[in-house]
């Protein structure tokens, strides 16, 4: 019922932001936490920790998790159906006359729009992307940027607009850019200037709100030591730093070498950080919540503690720095998230976030008995825990204290988040902060005086202290453009924090000044009893006056039309006037969707059923007087969910059993995947044989036709390995004719026989490679397959293939990729592999093939050209052109006693073939050009060029 509630509700802001209604429905999937998410059968590509949502746009389907944060979900929500909404305004209009008009909606808006609506600009997370771009004077020009910033540049741009010339231009320009054709035209048709003047003008107005910061805060350079590098290393994240309890070293999250992991370092900074633990390659370790994870020591000074997505849920890891290995697992049933945990100080138990039953609550587990105690209980969303100095007590962050609404149509704006005290003997809890900006990572330092937490209280996120003593508060870091997590050094002397700037969020390290601080005074903590009476303010009953209403009218007569009769009947011999002052007889009714103000149908809610819906349809058919019915069919369904798919495949080609036709069904809804497939598949060959004489060549038709039934299990052990199990029983029959000149057509078919053909198989998959624009940079990918074919309980063939592909990420862009290809297949119909191509030798442009194959490749993929900046005849730009150089050698024979892989200091047997080429991501495709030559050793071939539409492999 919330989620129902919040979504309508969402709905109308949207419709009062929107200024038109929608006609049709959408669906809306909330699942209950992110790893319910991720493995959603919605879309097929695997979601990655950095998607916090879609909308599919096929069925215009909203899907989005719950990470606990009901504040947090509504805003998601809100951006999510802003992109249904849309689409669905689109899709009216393709129904229209207007779409013979065609439409320009760059992608900075189609993102920013979404954005904006959800925060109106106010979001300082979001504002300190575009800090950071000004200080350091890196603001793109808003018309090439792609992907993330995209969505930040996108909600500024719209935010000065609306702040400057009002909300209500928004529609004006997004309806404009939705009707013409170029943005400058709409631009100039709303604003009165081109598009280059008012970004000028925007961008003029972020230096003047932005650039006066630098007279108030410091460079991270000026009071801060870095530690870590994210240009040299490429990292992006660095984050979540912790300190050792002896002070010594300190340990964090870095993506450096492309892999989100944990990393350690030591207090000085004389020596480089060394990786503890390398994730995101094996179900052991498939993620970590990049904002949400958070690591702790042992009082040992050589275990630390963390939580981890694995194959299996949610876990809590116990790691030793020296020996870098796990050395205990914890799994905790029943979570569908663990997030930021504290092991205490007498390292006996341990205190983490974990979030079920739509509730992000504390619990307290002991390492000795195995007991869980849940210390908060309530739909609040409570955070970050750590131990106070003598075990006792904890601080945390709760989104449980309130504040004005930002948005007053919202049902969570009031929510804020602030550090709370909770006395784990007596369980009294009391609110430490009284911040309107949200309060996080607290910490508390020896004494257990003096809370540390991070706040953006004047727009920039920095770290506090306040001392709970002398209840005062003073700014103890003020620097650009964003901290978002610190930790205090046992004595309390240092601080090591993760800030944002300069595109990446680094490990910063500083002495603590204390003797330099500004104490202000501040109110002392405030008891407050622990309640779950978060829906106490959401009046759910709202939801009955969102039942299924009467369909409207959507067109009515105008009111200016009068009927010369009252009682408004017309008899043949009636005449109407009309009202001189408008024309127009008939107008849009949009009052059928205002937002209801009486109850007229309760909503029903019932459990989910499946209903198919048509995904794909596309074909054609045609008669001819010699076939019969030609043609081509595409169809697939499926269900909302994604759990059930439907294909179908014809080829119709005259009568039936000669047409080819494939029908399958798959469910998906099970981590096992099952699949069934129905089959009837013909394939013919024409020989001719020219015959010496007078008489007419001899043509052949030998056809083949196999009907039968395809099995098909997956099952995915972890997200980067799964293996298949797949089936085929068909029946397969010979036929034979002749082309007869005498009557022109062929003889009647002679049937050569029928086989009964069981062929099963086995594949097993992993892939754990991470892509760059081209094809993949770091990870591995395995492909090995067995399988056999039974004739007649006679052995057809039995065939192993194996590719094995690795790459090294050995620099920031570089990378060196190997793959290794082998196959062998016997039995008395053996298969056969071919040496040319994508799977062999690129250099090679022969039709060579044999029973067994083995080739090798080593390639370095490198940037190629930054950019390519073209004036005439076309002005283009062609960023990120990549290069690959690259050397093979491989085989392919039938008999090992045969085989001679050289011969008088040549190849012979063997193949080796090398070159070299640009890439390019286009976007729908990666175009890429091969030039290779094929060498025997003592000769070398002429190039060859290679133009294909595939990624590197």
């Amino acid at each position: 019922k919330l989620a129902a509630l919040m979504a309508e509700e969402s709905y109308y802001y949207l419709k009062e932001q929107l200024k038109f209604p929608i006609t049709s429905r959408i669906p809306i999937i909330f699942y209950r936490s992110k790893a319910a998410f991720q493995n959603t059968n919605i879309i097929y590509p695997l979601l990655t920790e950095e998607v916090s949502g879609f909308t599919e746009s096929l069925h215009n389907r909203v899907v989005i998790p719950f990470d606990g944060s009901y504040a947090n979900l509504e805003e998601l929500l809100i951006h999510e159906l802003t992109h249904a909404y849309l689409n669905a305004l689109e899709r009216a209009k393709e129904e229209s006359l207007a779409s013979l008009y065609s439409s320009y909606i760059p992608f900075w808006f189609s993102e920013g729009l979404p954005e904006y609506f959800s925060t109106l600009g106010k979001k300082d997370y979001n504002n300190m992307f575009i800090l950071d771009m000004v200080i350091n004077d890196k603001l793109p020009y808003i018309e090439n940027t792609s992907g993330y910033y995209a969505y930040r540049l996108g909600e500024s741009f719209l935010t000065f607009i609306a702040e400057t010339y009002g909300p209500d231009k928004l529609m004006e320009y997004f309806f404009a850019l939705r009707s013409t054709s170029g943005i400058d035209y709409a631009t100039k048709k709303i604003f009165g200037l081109d598009f280059k003047e008012l970004e000028s003008r925007w961008r003029f107005q972020l230096k003047r709100e932005f650039l006066p910061l630098i007279e108030t805060h410091d460079l991270p350079s000026l009071s801060l030591e870095q530690r870590t590098n994210s240009k040299r290393d490429g990292s992006y994240f660095n984050l979540m730093p912790r300190f050792s309890p002896q002070g010594d070293k300190y340990v964090y999250f870095s993506s450096a070498g492309a892999r989100y992991s944990i990393w350690m370092g030591g207090l000085h900074g004389l020596s480089a950080p060394e990786r503890i633990i390398k994730g995101e390659v094996s179900g052991k370790m498939e993620e970590f919540y990049y904002f949400r994870s958070s690591l702790s020591w042992f009082p040992d000074n050589t275990s630390i503690a963390f939580s981890a997505k694995t194959s299996d849920g949610d876990c809590i890891y116990i790691v030793n720095t020296s020996k870098k290995k796990i050395v205990q697992t914890i799994k905790l049933k029943d979570f569908d998230a663990i997030y930021e945990l504290d092991v205490a100080p007498d390292s006996k138990s341990i205190v983490f976030a974990g979030q079920k039953n739509m509730q992000c609550d504390l619990y307290l587990y002991n390492l000795e008995t195995k007991e869980l105690q849940q210390l908060t209980d309530d739909y609040y969303n409570d955070l970050q825990p750590r131990f106070a100095p003598d075990g006792n007590s904890i601080v945390f962050a709760s989104e449980r204290s309130q504040k004005e609404p930002e948005f007053p149509n919202r049902l969570f704006s009031h929510l804020n988040q602030n550090i709370f005290h909770l006395n784990l003997n007596n369980g009294i809890c009391t609110q430490l902060t009284l911040e309107t900006k949200d309060c996080g990572y607290p910490s508390l330092d020896a004494s257990g005086t003096k809370l540390y937490f991070v706040s953006s209280i004047d727009g920039v996120s920095n770290l506090f202290m306040l001392n709970l003593n002398s209840a005062q508060k003073a700014k103890v870091t003020n620097v650009l453009a964003g901290v978002y997590s610190a930790d205090i050094s046992p004595n309390g002397k240092q601080i090591v924090l993760s800030n944002y700037f300069q595109d990446a969020w680094n490990i910063y390290f500083t002495e603590i000044q204390t003797e330099n601080l500004s104490f202000i005074d501040y109110s002392p903590p405030q008891f407050v009893k622990l309640k779950n009476d978060l829906l106490e303010t959401v009046d759910l009953s709202r939801l009955n006056y969102y039942g299924k209403r009467p369909q409207r009218p959507y067109m009515q007569k105008d009111p200016l039309v009068e009927s010369v009769y009252p009682n408004e009947e017309m008899s043949p011999t009636s005449q109407i006037e009309y009202n001189p002052s408008d024309s127009l007889r008939m107008y849009r009714n949009l009052s059928y969707d205002d937002k209801p103000t009486t109850i007229e149908t309760i909503p029903e809610i019932k459990p989910y059923k499946t209903k198919f819906s048509l995904d794909t349809l596309w074909g054609g058919l045609a008669y001819s007087s010699y076939a019969g019915t030609v043609g081509y069919l595409e169809l697939s369904l499926s269900d909302i969910m994604g759990n059930h798919g439907i294909g179908i495949s014809l080829s119709a080609a005259g009568k039936l059993k000669d047409s080819n036709l494939l029908i399958s069904y798959l469910y998906l809804k099970q981590r096992m995947d099952y699949g069934i497939g129905l089959f009837n598949l013909n394939d013919q060959i024409h020989i001719q044989m020219s015959i010496p004489g007078p008489q007419n060549d001899l043509y052949i038709r030998y056809k083949q036709r196999q009907t039968g039934l395809y099995l098909l299990l997956r099952y995915p052990f972890s997200r980067f390995t799964r293996i298949e199990l797949e089936n085929m029983f068909y029946q397969q029959e010979y036929y034979l004719s002749y082309w007869d000149w005498e009557i022109g057509d062929w003889t009647e078919e002679e049937n050569l026989g029928n086989d009964m053909v069981f062929s099963p198989a086995v594949n097993l998959i992993h892939d754990n490679a991470l892509y760059g624009s081209t094809g993949p940079l770091s990870g591995r990918r395995l492909y090995y397959s067995v399988g056999t074919s039974l004739r007649d309980n006679n052995l057809d063939y039995l065939t192993n293939y194996l590719d094995w592909r690795n790459y090294i990420l050995f620099s920031k862009r570089y990378s060196l990729a190997t793959r290794l290809i082998t196959g062998i297949s016997v039995g008395d119909y053996p298969q056969r592999f071919a040496l040319g191509g994508y799977y062999g030798i690129r250099a090679y442009d022969g039709n060579l093939s044999g029973e067994k194959k083995a080739v090798f490749c080593t390639e370095l993929r490198f940037p190629f050209f930054e950019n390519i900046n073209i004036a005439f005849p076309l002005p283009l730009n062609i960023p990120n052109v990549r290069g690959s150089l690259f050397a093979e050698i491989g085989t392919v024979f039938d008999d090992f006693n045969k085989f001679q892989a050289t011969h008088e200091g040549k190849l012979k047997d063997l193949y080796l073939g090398y070159g070299f080429g640009p890439r390019i991501n286009l976007g729908i495709f990666i175009l890429s050009l091969d030039i290779t030559w094929l060498t025997d050793l003592s000769h070398i071939s002429k190039p060859t060029y290679y133009l294909s539409l595939s990624e590197d492999f």
